[in-house]
């Protein structure tokens, strides 16, 4: 999974029949910083609600029918992150 920033939204108006209805979402990747990192931008299909700004878990390839396509899904809004320094 990755950890990841929702950065924007996607409008696409003709998509696979298996995403109509479906929310596309722009994510941006974090670091161990939890500072954006460069060049991890992704489209992912939102799953539980997610937001602008919102902290999410983005899985790689949790795909609708992976047998058919592979697709990016925000699968949780993190509300926290506690890491030992």
């Amino acid at each position: 999974m990755i950890l990841a920033k929702v950065t924007g939204h996607v409008v696409a108006p003709q998509k696979n029949d298996e995403l109509r209805g479906s929310n596309l979402l722009l994510v941006t990747a974090l670091g161990d910083d939890l500072e954006p990192i460069k060049d991890r931008t992704y489209v992912a299909v939102d799953s539980v609600g997610a937001g602008i700004r919102d902290l999410v878990l983005v899985e790689e390839y949790f795909a609708l029918h992976k047998q058919q396509y592979k697709a990016m899904s925000i699968v949780a809004i993190v509300e926290k992150v506690h890491q030992d320094k």
